[in-house]
């Protein structure tokens, strides 16, 4: 089998890792995994990793990712979700205008708290599990960044949100914390990934579909395409030789960053150029025989 990714239109009311279970069963992979969690109640793009791809999940979880999310007004909840238990109701006394200058605040590098009820670990054990046994715990504030903060559109209460982020960025907390800013409350009542990088969710299979075919060769997008946005470097065969057998070699290029390595057709892995020296940093398993 091809190692490669599948571009998976996940489902409401299905964990991220449920959805891989399946997919690794149906087609007998012997490996297979997702490059970022998607709650139960979020639908999207979920990139599912099959085979060798395994090795290369970093390189995905690094990518900017792009939700949509209707948030409505005047409710704190303890998951910041439509399915917690209600904290708080408040009266909602706003307009277009004063959500639109409040997510101001909540663009480019913020300090953000993961929700509670969240796959976050702490001392091993993820926050949720904890929440649900009734245990205080802090989570530490983590920076991350928001590339883009948007009102698609403005029905108070009710609005409707679109968020590029980095990894490790919850679009539950944001829309918490706007809730909190606005000082009315807010929670997430739908929320679906769009798109991970380049990668649109308009390019996806519902999981529904692909558990419906024989095989995945028509959709797996083999790994060296799917890490186009890594630039390719081809090496000779003199050149290839060291790099395989886990040796640096010396590069004219001014270039610094993880490339994707090519001796002829043959993918070899990734690799990462450091001022004119190419590194192997993740390579394919050599071919035995």
């Amino acid at each position: 089998m091809i190692p490669g990714i599948l571009l998976v239109d996940k489902p409401k009311g299905i964990t991220s890792m449920k959805v891989v279970e399946e997919i690794k069963r149906k087609f007998r992979f012997k490996k297979a995994g997702h490059t970022g969690t998607l709650d139960p109640i979020a639908t999207g793009l979920l990139i599912v990793l099959v085979e060798e791809a395994t090795r290369y999940a970093e390189f995905f979880q690094r990518q900017p990712k792009t939700y949509e999310t209707v948030a409505v007004l005047g409710q704190i909840r303890d998951t910041y979700d439509e399915e917690g238990k209600v904290l708080e109701e408040r009266e909602v006394k706003l307009s277009c205008e004063d959500v639109e200058k409040a997510l101001e605040k909540f663009r480019g590098r913020i300090l953000q708290k993961p929700p509670l009820y969240s796959a976050k670990k702490l001392g091993g054990i993820r926050a949720h599990q904890y929440a649900r046994r009734g245990v205080d715990i802090e989570l530490k504030a983590v920076e991350v960044e928001v590339y883009r903060a948007q009102v698609l559109e403005c029905h108070i209460p009710v609005i409707k949100l679109l968020y590029t982020v980095s990894s490790g960025t919850y679009v539950r907390s944001l829309v918490h914390d706007l809730g909190m800013e606005l000082g009315c409350g807010a929670y997430v009542k739908d929320l679906r990934r769009t798109a991970v990088g380049n990668f649109s969710v308009s390019m996806a299979i519902s999981f529904e579909r692909l558990m419906s075919l024989e095989d995945v060769m028509g959709v797996l997008i083999p790994i060296w395409d799917a890490l186009q946005f890594l630039p390719a470097v081809y090496l000779s065969g003199s050149q290839a030789r060291p790099i395989k057998n886990g040796n640096a070699i010396h590069l004219k290029t001014h270039f610094n960053g993880y490339v994707r390595l090519f001796e002829g057709e043959e993918f070899l892995g990734v690799g990462l150029i450091k001022d004119g020296l190419l590194k192997p940093y993740r390579l394919m398993p050599l071919k035995v025989g």
